[in-house]
């Protein structure tokens, strides 16, 4: 067993145990003081896993020694500084011309057009065309910092033909201004990539005042051992986590009735990563419903006032600022193509469908792959995905009308699952079926129950990993668990609606 594999094998573990554990709470009702101890060294130790116990970057084939991500760091660190000058689609052509100028990248033959996503032969980019977006002093910058990077990436063909940077505006020009007059330089980026750690702390500070010890725990337990949101993909990389903080800290301020807060966080996460958005579509409802009842929710109310009035803002600064127009029109025609290049770590029903429809071929050395002539064909009737989303929605309308207004944001998992493809790793959202459910430090034993499977689809899609990393069928098999254990969650949520006892199975932590 390799190393790498030892460390899923442990994670494995621990997600067993947390099973084990919330199935425990699930038949016994109650959290006594010695289940507070199991969960607080579960905890622990999920906490010890995420940088892979220490290991930090091993993968399949090797080991990538410290902390910093240089293949992801280099696309934020890159893609924000010289964001005037690359925009969305110039950032692999100026690297493959700066680095020639160096010496370096000979033996690179290809290069992914980002304005079409069209990998094209490295003969055909032009270098001076490239440099006269830059002063003298600039390029000379981006070749520097470009230096820094070129002996920390071992996999530059790979990187060249990846899909670039796609930060939307908002979150690429505040990325911008604080990475735009910073050389590259190993502490810059332990800096800069520290400040994950740093937001993820303030909330779990707000997760514990609103919910309480242990669903802290448990939701930054869940976190820490998630096959989507490893360290492997977005550790040590820059402001990976900003989203999922402000998604988490938005929720608690929510539940401890502060509207505007949690409004303005939740309207940053939807800034910053546009799906988010979905999560407040529960809120609308729930507002709509209190309005209609004459029951007003002021929380909610003022949640929904501050989101809006803040994606308006940035919306209405960005068409007013005449220099950032072609940016926001690149960037959409660049997400368009996004959408309809199904990759393969991408989750979700729309590449569930275009897998499971597509030829699957394999290569010389052993590797599976979909031609991507074939991806068009298999992709979905334009009509299928959004009809599939509505009629989500229209499905739990009922449980969202019966739920707490913090609880209803649960709903918008499944929605998001239906109406995005998503790169694995945001995923991480699935936390909040963990944190949700809990009212003053307590929960019912169906959602206990429901945290449990969660853990199990983690452990297995974990399983499936070291029988084999090949990447086109593990996230295919991932999108498919996922797809299915929110079948199941739903109908569990039907389950508590149609009258399962929650009053007298709430559980609850002991007074022993």
């Amino acid at each position: 067993m390799t190393l790498y594999q030892g460390i899923l094998l442990g994670r494995i573990l621990l997600l067993v145990a947390l099973a084990g554990l919330l199935f425990t709470l699930a038949r016994r009702g109650v959290i006594s003081r010695r289940h507070r101890v199991l969960i607080v060294v579960v905890f622990g130790l999920a906490l010890a896993s995420y940088p892979n116990f220490g290991a930090l970057h091993p993968n399949q084939s090797g080991y990538r020694p410290g902390h910093i991500h240089y293949y992801d760091a280099f696309h934020y660190f890159m893609g924000a500084k010289y964001l005037p000058e690359l925009g969305y689609s110039g950032l692999y052509e100026a690297t493959l011309v700066a680095g020639r100028e160096l010496g370096a990248f000979g033996g690179i033959n290809h290069v992914r057009d980002l304005a079409t996503y069209v990998p094209r032969p490295t003969t055909m980019v032009a270098p001076d065309p490239i440099r006269s977006h830059f002063s003298q002093a600039r390029w000379e910058a981006f070749k520097r910092d470009l230096a820094f990077f070129g002996p920390r990436i071992d996999a530059w063909p790979e990187l060249l033909v990846d899909r670039g940077y796609n930060d939307p505006p908002p979150r690429a020009l505040l990325l911008h201004v604080l990475v735009g007059h910073v050389a590259a330089s190993a502490t810059a980026l332990a800096l800069l990539s520290s400040l994950d750690y740093v937001l993820m702390i303030a909330a779990a500070w707000a997760v514990w005042r609103a919910f309480g010890a242990v669903p802290a725990a448990l939701t930054l337990t869940f976190l820490s051992l998630s096959f989507f949101a490893r360290f492997d993909y977005i550790g040590g990389a820059l402001l990976r986590w900003d989203w999922v903080a402000a998604l988490l800290a938005g929720a608690a301020a929510l539940a401890r009735g502060s509207g505007t807060a949690g409004g303005l966080l939740l309207g940053y996460a939807a800034a910053a990563r546009v799906f988010p958005v979905l999560f407040l579509i529960p809120l609308l409802i729930k507002w709509t419903q209190a309005y209609a009842g004459r029951r007003p929710e002021p929380a909610v109310t003022s949640c929904l006032r501050a989101a809006s009035g803040l994606l308006l803002v940035i919306a209405v600064g960005l068409v007013a600022w005449p220099d950032q127009r072609p940016l926001v029109l690149e960037f959409l025609a660049k997400i368009r193509l996004h959408a309809q290049d199904p990759f393969v770590n991408s989750v979700g029903l729309g590449p569930m469908l275009v897998f499971g429809s597509a030829p699957w071929s394999t290569a010389a050395d052993g590797m599976v792959f979909v031609p991507a002539e074939t991806i068009a064909a298999a992709r979905p009737a334009a009509y299928l995905l959004p009809l599939l989303t509505a009629g989500y929605l229209l499905a739990v309308l009922p449980l969202i009308l019966r739920a707490r207004a913090v609880e209803s944001m649960a709903f918008a998992v499944p929605l998001v699952f239906c109406a995005f493809s998503l790169t694995g790793y945001y995923y991480a959202f699935l936390a909040l079926l963990v944190l949700l459910p809990w009212r003053e430090g307590g929960t019912d034993r169906v959602s206990l129950v429901e945290m449990a499977l969660l853990a199990v689809v983690m452990a297995s899609l974990y399983a499936v990993e070291i029988a084999s990393a090949d990447l086109i069928p593990l996230f295919y098999q991932a999108s498919i668990q996922l797809g299915l254990f929110l079948v199941l969650w739903t109908v569990l949520q039907y389950v508590r609606l149609a009258g399962v006892p929650t009053s007298a199975t709430t559980c609850q932590r002991s007074q022993m």
